[in-house]
């Protein structure tokens, strides 16, 4: 079993909100080799993947990350 787990800091508890809202449809699919949990706490989100081979962890990883940085991405415009 792999695990790993991540904290994001934004600036803000809205930030932090929306972006939780934005990925947490996404969080409800079930995948046979992997799971992610989110929890929020004012303006950090703690971010926790198991897998259980390093493939499923990198995809997870991957998953999370391409949202995050378009999320930011968006609220740079």
């Amino acid at each position: 079993m792999f695990l790993l787990e991540v904290w994001l800091c934004f600036d803000s508890k809205d930030l932090a909100k929306r972006f939780f809202g934005s990925i947490k449809p996404e969080l409800t699919e079930e995948f046979s080799r992997s799971r992610t949990t989110i929890a929020q706490k004012d303006n950090e989100l703690k971010v926790r993947v198991s897998a259980s081979d390093k493939t499923a962890l990198r995809a997870s990883l991957n998953a999370l990350l391409k949202p995050l940085v378009l999320f930011n991405e968006l609220e740079e415009l």
